[in-house]
This record gives structure tokens, sequence and C-alpha cells, in this order.
């Protein structure tokens, strides 16, 4: 990692922009004599000259102000002031981004326990002046079988122990990726509250292992970790891009964009075998409710049109209560192409619907998977949706398969009748105009007798507009 900026070179530097030098004696003197002779000189001449310190006022806080400019901008391109905001924020792989106004430190060596052929690796551990983070990871053996009916339970909790031996009790636990690690059988992370600066060590005990049944594997696992101060091969940058989709052009006008939606490129995180890109999806219209509208990253590709890979990434970050507005984040798997990247998005939004609803009768006693072909259309939103068919999942739920030809790539459904017992869309990745889609609803138990009434209460749809973002690294 770069050296930090000495305060004694920092003040130089503002010193060099805010110290103006203070006019002379001798041109102080003549000014004042000057203003003095023209105060006896009549009305009309006092206001010109007020007219014209105006100007000169106006002049010399323009001067000062182009005056600093320029040397902020010389001080801000000095290669150790970049890197310092660069330093702000970093990444960390399985981690994701951090604060580094404060001395970061990281896991000097992993640390490794086998034991009745169960293997445990602590990958990562980071502290930062906001919490602590580890990630563990273990692979089983090949013929590991988990029976049917095992129990899972451990009351005892993960705890991390300091040499004063102070016991912490994980904040924040979780699953994590392990694409990267195909032998791994969980990687897992448990987050801890910040520790004192000056820990150079602490013993992390593990009960037992997480998804794993304590009478089949071995119990309270030790590790004695060792931290040191992170650089530069530890922690990535995170560099601050903001770009957002040009509108839809029609004639000589950009289009307004639908409900005030904006799809923006915030940052990105340059990685060795790639980028991780994040963004968010804002909008100012209230008849899209909160979470209610998504940005999907259908296709990138470079300028010579080859298409280039990607995977969906943890956005990190979730809209404070009632915004309108959601993150996303995603990982470019080369950095092999030519700039700069067309990244294409295509956005979807959920509607109120206008309560258009459909029946059909399950009969008396529905067995599980049983099918049904309905075959109705419904307009909603003066929209048509196509209702093909319905399937009983058992316990009360209810799948149905529709399609529409609009626009219309998704909804939710109730029974007005009946309480529900649940309800909901389905389907996944980038939704496509015309694709068949499935709704839920469950009913709660004994089952309504039929005909039963389904009634649309949202419609998705994909919202039109040129929603692609041209990004270079």
């Amino acid at each position: 990692m770069s050296e930090p900026i000495r305060s004694s070179e920092l003040e130089e530097l503002m010193k060099d922009v805010v110290n103006v030098p203070e006019p002379d004696a001798e041109f102080m003197n003549s000014l004042r004599a000057r203003f003095i002779a023209e105060g006896h000189a009549s009305a009309k001449k006092n206001q010109e000259l007020q007219m014209k310190q105006k100007v000169f006022s106006l002049r010399l806080t323009w001067a000062l102000a182009i005056l600093v400019l320029v040397s902020l901008v010389v001080l801000f391109t000095r290669p150790t002031v970049v890197n310092a905001l660069k330093r702000l924020f970093g990444y960390v792989p399985n981690i994701g981004i951090i604060d580094q106004t404060a001395e970061v430190l990281v896991l000097t060596d992993p640390v490794t326990v086998t034991r009745e052929s169960i293997t445990v690796t602590v990958e990562q551990a980071v502290l930062t002046n906001e919490k602590t983070i580890i990630v563990y990871s273990y692979i089983l053996p090949v013929d590991f079988f988990i029976p049917d009916n095992t129990s899972f339970g451990d009351s005892r909790s993960p705890v991390l122990i300091l040499p004063d031996g102070t016991r912490l009790e994980p904040l924040v636990r979780q699953r994590l990726n392990t694409m990267d690690c195909p032998q791994c059988s969980m990687r897992y992370e448990l987050d801890f509250s910040a520790i004192p600066g000056n820990v150079t060590g602490a013993v992390l005990e593990l009960p037992s292992l997480v998804a794993v049944p304590v009478e089949l594997a071995p119990q309270d696992w030790k590790f004695q970790l060792n931290f040191k101060v992170a650089d530069s091969s530890d922690i990535v940058p995170v560099i601050q891009q903001v770009v957002t989709p040009v509108p839809t052009v029609i004639g000589s006008e950009p289009a307004s964009p639908a409900y005030g939606i904006t799809n923006t490129l915030d940052k990105f995180v340059a990685l060795p075998d790639g980028y991780i890109l994040y963004g968010n999806i804002s909008w100012t219209d209230p008849v899209i409710r909160p979470y209610g509208a998504n940005s999907h990253l259908a296709s990138i590709k470079d300028a010579n049109g080859v298409e280039i890979p990607f995977d969906y990434a943890d956005a990190e970050m979730y809209p404070a209560e009632g915004e309108l507005r959601q993150y996303w984040a995603y990982k470019l798997n080369s950095t092999d192409f030519a700039a700069p990247l067309s990244l294409a998005f295509v956005v979807e939004a959920a509607l109120p619907a206008n309560e258009g609803s459909f029946t059909f009768d399950p009969g008396p006693d529905p067995q599980q998977w049983q099918k049904w072909d309905i075959n109705q259309d419904v307009l909603v939103n003066n929209e048509s949706v196509h209702v093909l068919s319905v399937e009983y999942a058992g316990e009360g739920y209810f799948l149905f398969t529709m399609q529409s030809d609009s626009n219309i790539i998704g909804a939710a459904i109730t029974d007005l009748a009946h309480p529900p017992m649940g309800g909901g869309g389905g389907g996944g990745g980038v939704p496509v105009v015309g694709d068949p889609f499935g709704v839920g609803f469950g009913y709660q138990l004994p089952l309504p007798e039929g005909p039963l009434t389904l009634t649309f209460t949202l419609v998705d749809i994909l919202v039109p507009g040129d929603w692609n973002i041209v990004w270079s690294p």
C-alpha cells in the first residue's frame, strides 16, 4: 500500500492554496486617498464609483475562485493525494466493500485444522473500525453421508476470544459462494463487533460445523488467528464512476424516463480476473412501490461485438425504509476485451392491477401434482393475460402458468373471498416478453369448495426505454 500523506505535507499544500498575498502599504494608502477625494464629488460620481467597486470586487472574487480551483486540481492530482482518496474504500474477495478511513487488519495466514478426515480452514479475517469479519470453509470426505431425519441442532454459538479474555459472539452469520472453491462443502461468514486496534491475535472457537449434524462430525474446533496490517495485495481499490443510460431519442428530444426511472452505474472494482460493477435503479413515481422495480443485466458486448461473460454479485447495499431505489451488482469474468463495453439492461416494474379475474374448480379432492387446463383470457390493465393451466403442489398451494403478448411478464393474484396462506410471482433470470411465467397462490387448509375465483393484484411489466450503459474501465 502506498505511503500515507504526512500531515505536514498536506498543510504545506493547503497553505499554497489559501495564502493569497496582501496588497502592499503604498497601494493601500494611495487607494485610501483616492476614496477620500472621490467622497467630495457629486452624487452621480459617487454612484459611478460604487459601480466600479462592485465590478472590481466581482472580478477579484472570480480571480480568487479560479486560483483556488486551479490549486485544488493540482493538489488532488498529486499521486499521494489520489492514492489517499482511492484508499477510502476497498474491496476484499468474499468480504465485499470496506471502509479504509481507519487502519485495517487482516489474517496473517490461513489456519487449517483436520480431524477425522474433515478439513476446516479459516480463510480470511478482516478487522475494521466497524466490525470484525471471519470467513471459514470446510471440506467433507467424498463418502460423507447425512441420513434423513438427522438433527442439525446445536444451541452453542461460535465465539471469538480476545487476549484479555473478552468473548464475542457473532452478530451476523451467512453462507457464502463456493464457486471458486469447488472442493469446499461450505463457506461461512461470521461478523463480530469491532475489536481494539492493538489486538494482533485471537482464538476462534466453533462448537460445531454449520449444516453438519453434531453426531456425525467432531465438535469444539479451535483456531489461533494472527493479524497484520493490510497492504495493497489484500485490498483492491474501489473506483467511483457515475454512468447513466442515454434516454431513448424521439425526434430531436430525448424521451422522459418512464415512471422517473434512472438506472446508474455508480462504481467498479478492478480484479485480476475481471471487474465488479455496482449500481442502482431509482424511480420517482409512487405508483411503483418500494422494492417494486428491478434492473436486469441481459448481456455485455465489447467494441467488437464479442460477448463478455458475467455473474450476479452481492450488491452489499439495501434501500432505506420507503426509499424508491434498489441496488445491483455484476461481476465481469474477463479483462481481455476491447473497450468500451455495452451493458444491455432490461427494467422490470410491478404495477397495481385493475382486478381482472378468472375462475377454476379443482374439485372436492385435488391430488398433489394434479394439473388442470384453464385457457382463459383475462383483461388486466387493458392488456390480455392468457391463463394457461394450474397445478396443485399440495398443502393448499396452486401454481398457475400464464402468458402475455404484451409487456406483462409476471403477476400476483389473490382470492378475495378466502384468506390466503401465501402468494407471489415466479420465474427467474432475465424476463422476456411472450415467455410463460408462473404465479403461485396458497389457501389455508382445508381448501374451500370450488369454483374458485382468483383476482389480479399486481402485474410485472418490462418498462420501455433504452437502458443500455456504455462503460470503459
